[in-house]
């Protein structure tokens, strides 16, 4: 843009549906129209919390991922829309028209738009498309916590009680059509495994490519129903102790809780390469055997 083309509202308006399509948020570009509005003192006021809520938005994982894979899909590369942004700056910046308070904004919101796409963009590059059905009134489709995370959290559908010594199967209200090829993995939280006696029994269980019906989530209680025993002799009432003895005291195992919408395991998607055997007379003979076996490098 050149330094003596007339700004007008709608270049403003024009910057604004581009930050719009580029959010894939329908109430930006309305948003940003009428802030525009605002008289400076006002303006500033509200700011703040504006770009906060905005961030908060951008950084959603489940959200960057879907820009991000918009992006790539219309042939667009991080760098092509660095570019376009790198020239939304400098035309905010010959706004004439405009305040320094509301180009800091608007600059704010496109550096944050910016950063999160090429976070993002590296981790996108391959993502494998599922179809998933919702079979249960509150179940929800499991999200990535945070756009790196390998494992999507699953939020349970009621309270559940698993008493120690007890293995219940979870139920998780969602079906999945996974290709051929990929298997994906159920896995404990670990947050919950260090602070709980809880854990996914056949850890990681495997849903197959195959398989249509609800996934279940089998978890264990591994604390024992019974924890201690004390015993005390039993007094004879002739005087001196018998050999027998009686139980002073139990201590029980404890009961845990999966509350209703928490988190309480996550799924992740794995490559399953096929296995084609063929026989050979000794297998020593290819590589390098390195020896050893079961506890042959330390108990642990």
């Amino acid at each position: 843009m050149k330094n003596d083309e007339k700004i007008t509202k709608e270049t403003v308006e024009e910057i604004a549906s581009t930050l719009e399509a580029l959010a894939t948020n329908e109430d930006t570009a309305e948003m940003l129209n009428a802030i525009f509005e605002l008289p400076d003192d006002q303006f500033e006021l509200i700011a703040p919390g504006l770009l906060e809520s905005f961030a908060m938005s951008i950084n959603n994982a489940n959200a960057r991922v879907a820009l991000v894979q918009s992006i790539n899909k219309d042939g667009y590369t991080s760098e092509d829309i660095n570019e376009a942004f790198n020239e939304a700056i400098e035309a905010i910046n010959n706004l004439e028209e405009l305040s320094n308070i509301k180009k800091d904004f608007f600059i704010q919101i496109i550096n944050s738009m910016s950063n999160a796409i090429n976070e993002t963009e590296g981790i996108s590059k391959r993502i494998i498309r599922i179809p998933i059905e919702l079979c249960h009134e509150n179940a929800r489709i499991p999200q990535y916590a945070h756009v790196s995370d390998s494992g999507l959290d699953v939020y349970a559908l009621d309270d559940y009680i698993i008493k120690p010594g007890e293995t219940k199967l979870i139920p998780t209200g969602i079906k999945v059509a996974i290709p051929p090829g990929y298997e994906i993995q159920v896995r404990p939280k670990s947050g919950r495994c260090l602070k709980t006696k809880l854990r996914v029994a056949n850890t990681p269980g495997t849903i197959d490519a195959g398989y249509r019906d609800e996934i279940g989530v089998i978890v264990e209680n591994v604390e024992p129903p019974i924890k201690d025993i004390q015993y005390e002799p039993i007094n004879n009432p002739n005087g001196g102790r018998t050999e027998e003895l009686r139980i002073k005291s139990l201590e029980y195992g404890q009961s845990y809780s999966i509350n209703k919408g928490e988190k309480f395991c996550q799924l992740v998607l794995s490559e399953v390469p096929k296995i084609d055997f063929f026989r050979v007379e000794k297998v020593g003979e290819i590589g390098e055997d390195r020896g050893g076996g079961f506890g042959s490098t330390g108990i642990l």
